[in-house]
């Protein structure tokens, strides 16, 4: 087979697939055309045209598929992704090729309903429900209920002082869903605050958990766990599952946890053949439990036979060369060259952009300012980089909360709390409203009752709280604010002076109901005041001033959110200082073993624009980085 041409390798995937209306390069032909028993690992570059593969493999296979009680798998790790590979295996192969036998999904809905739901109970004891023995899916972090309940949570005491250094003791419960289990079983608490579980009992973590899974609840990490150990445990299961999948395609390996990849390789011990497509640059979720190291043991044990796409579609030279510079980094070794499809537009495609405190925040206009000056030079709008398809990018939220109007470093404490109401108040309410006004309302409290000592990542959450107590407090302190009675809310035609004496009255009787304030009420009353200039304003219009202009008119998001995506341009946002992890430029560029995983988040976000990528890094006297930044192939502007 190999001997072919590649028009002679074309027509052997037409004769299968009839309705085939694109070339293939002779790269994704041979995996196509890769015998389904024999293991393979497809490396595919950024903008490679994986999924569109992925999805001609299945349909190739499908195409000739003669048993009808055995089926291919293909697996992927979003709905969406698995949506792709479904539409292409349908027009292909008609809509009937993605039914039965066969499954096309993600891969925790399959390991769901081909394990969890029918078989866990077997070594977990749950007794089902009114016959159903399905089990019900929590959070890491969830305020239900029924978690109060003494048999899932523990409580310890915890000790804290208060505003006079007096020591106080409380005591604090501990919930099942706040640890998951590890590959080898053992519960480990989710929370990054040591002192929060350091006097813990492992016994009693295990009894918890127990608790949670004989019951019939479990989180997504510990249905992994789960899933591996039934198989384990019960030989007949597992040989059912490998006849009844002999074959698995498996698209974004890179994201393989510790106990998916225990999983199958108990099925390729039965003679189940896997594919694996992905790029291991790309792999970013070690706070998953993902472990590069671990998956390309897996590979190199099973054999995997190894392929690559190595032409990118998506990008311009000058931006897949700065992925192989940072590629690099990642792995201490040089690349194979890949080639960049798209025509360059621009003159400077990589730019570096160095900002001030002062200037971060006018980044985002900046960037559209800067996109709208590229097109004003071209005749031809089929060649203009769109805003509405271009992104800013950064690790975390906390980078991008500089530029959002939710969260603009131009709102004093009081403004928060008035624009927290404004976000609870939309209708309709989104997820993105309730998680703005909690952050807001919370960030304004913790300054205004424990000297803004609180855990940023969780609404600001003081130590005298866990996670869920918090999230409790202030939504039902907004509840309260946002009732009619109070008089706080809607501020149609409200003064700050009018609305400010409405507020003390309400917070007065509201803070006894705070735990342990480091503030008392008498010391806090003074504080809460208009801004300058600001008392015969109305609050609605002063909000309403406050908007940045901008922040509706390009997309934000992290990393993370764009991973598998495609941009016309690109702003990666540095942090400002190396408090957050892999967030700050220096983190990108590092050969500390360590931090391999913060250089690929740079891949990741670097990988994603076709004409345009800026990197904005804080401005620093003498910064030995740039010029590492410059060889990356970055210009100055």
């Amino acid at each position: 087979m190999y001997n072919l041409s590649i028009d002679e390798k074309l027509d052997k995937v037409k004769k299968r697939l009839n309705t085939l209306d694109r070339n293939l390069s002779e790269e994704q032909l041979d995996f196509i055309l890769h015998p389904i028993n024999k293991a393979c690992y497809l490396k595919a570059c950024p903008g490679s045209g994986k999924t569109e593969v992925v999805g001609i493999k299945a349909a190739y296979e499908i195409s000739d598929w003669k048993d009808k009680f055995t089926g291919l798998a293909v697996l992927s790790f979003t709905k969406n992704a698995a949506k792709e590979i479904t539409d292409r295996i349908n027009k292909y192969n008609g809509n009937n090729a993605t039914k039965h036998p066969h499954f096309i999904g993600t891969i925790d809905s399959w390991l769901h309903g081909y394990i969890l739901h029918p078989y866990v109970h077997k070594i977990s004891g749950f007794k089902g429900r009114e016959g159903n023995k399905s089990y019900s899916l929590l959070e890491n972090s969830t305020d239900l209920g029924f978690l109060a309940n003494n048999k899932y949570h523990i409580k310890y005491e915890y000790e804290i002082r208060d505003g006079n250094g007096k020591p106080k003791t409380k005591l604090v419960p501990f919930y099942a869903t706040e640890f998951h289990l590890r590959h080898n079983g053992i519960p480990i608490p989710n929370t990054e605050n040591k002192s929060f579980h350091k006097n813990i009992d492992l016994t009693d973590l295990i009894r918890i958990k127990n608790n949670l899974n004989k019951d019939g609840f479990c989180t997504y990490q510990d249905a992994e766990h789960l899933c591996y150990l039934t198989l384990k445990n019960n030989q007949n299961i597992l040989e059912s599952l490998a006849k009844r999948f002999p074959y698995i395609i498996i698209d974004e390996c890179q994201d393989l946890s510790q106990n998916q990849l225990r999983t199958f390789h108990l099925l390729i011990e039965k003679g189940v053949s896997i594919l694996l497509i992905g790029d291991m640059n790309q792999s970013i979720y070690e706070f998953r439990r993902v472990d590069i190291q671990k998956i390309n043991g897996f590979i190199k044990y099973h054999k995997f036979k190894e392929k690559s796409l190595s032409k990118n579609f998506r990008s311009n030279q000058k931006i897949v060369n700065v992925s192989l510079g940072l590629e690099k980094y990642n792995t201490g070794i040089t690349p194979n060259q890949i080639i960049g499809s798209e025509i360059e537009r621009v003159s400077k495609s990589c730019i570096v952009w160095e900002y001030t405190d002062e200037d971060l925040c006018k980044l985002p206009q900046k960037f559209i300012d800067y996109i709208n000056l590229i097109n004003s030079t071209s005749q031809h709008p089929d060649l203009h980089i769109l805003i509405n398809k271009s992104g800013i990018l950064a690790r975390g939220h906390n980078t991008l909360s500089n530029f959002r109007s939710h969260l603009s470093s131009n709102l004093n404490k009081i403004e928060l709390i008035a624009n927290a109401l404004n976000c609870w108040s939309n209708n309709p309410r989104t997820s993105k409203d309730i998680q703005n006004a909690l952050q807001q309302i919370g960030k304004a409290i913790s300054i205004l009752a424990y000297n803004g000592k609180g855990n940023h990542q969780h609404q600001y959450c003081p130590d005298v709280y866990n996670q869920i107590e918090w999230r409790n407090q202030l939504s039902d302190l907004i509840n309260q604010m946002t009732n009619n009675s109070t008089s706080i809310y809607p501020f149609t035609n409200v003064t700050w002076k009018e609305w400010i004496k409405k507020l003390k009255q309400f917070l007065e009787n509201y803070w006894n109901q705070l735990r342990f304030p480091i503030n008392d009420w008498d010391s806090v009353k003074g504080k809460i005041k208009s801004a300058s200039g600001m008392t015969d304003k109305l609050v609605s219009e002063t909000l309403k001033a406050l908007e940045n202009t901008y922040s509706e008119k390009i997309r934000m998001t992290t990393f993370h959110d764009v991973k598998g995506e495609t941009l016309d341009a690109v702003l990666v946002v540095s942090s400002k200082d190396k408090k957050s992890k892999g967030g700050h430029y220096e983190h990108w560029l590092s050969e500390d073993p360590n931090e391999k995983e913060f250089v690929r988040f740079a891949y990741v976000a670097s990988s994603r624009p076709k004409h345009l990528l800026i990197w904005a890094i804080p401005k620093k006297t003498n910064n030995k980085y740039l010029a590492k930044i410059k060889d990356l192939g970055f210009e100055t502007e």
